[in-house]
């Protein structure tokens, strides 16, 4: 999949409203539950929570989890150095 239209897009989008409504308009509510679920269990990862835990913790299936888990152990993202990680180190799980 070729990302960067949607990298650009996210890159050069600065307002948290106008994220907001892009987001609206390219997915799904569920699409974004979905990515809401990805986030925090990267988080709750981070944070050094067992799966089981995760698992109970957001009200969703271990495989879910596992997925997640998996593309955190993976993906290079997460063995940098940037402010996307910092960020997700430092929020709170956002339950709205």
């Amino acid at each position: 999949m070729n990302t960067n239209l949607l990298a650009k897009l996210f890159a050069n989008t600065n307002d948290i409203h106008n994220m907001e409504l892009l987001l609206k308009a390219l997915f799904t509510s569920k699409e974004l539950k979905e990515f809401d679920n990805r986030l925090k269990i990267f988080q709750l990862l981070m944070q050094g929570k067992k799966q089981r835990e995760i698992s109970e913790d957001l009200n969703v299936g271990i495989a879910t989890v596992t997925r997640g888990s998996l593309a955190f152990e993976k993906e290079k993202i997460f063995k940098i150095k940037s402010n996307i990680i910092d960020i997700l180190r430092s929020k709170k799980l956002d339950n709205d």
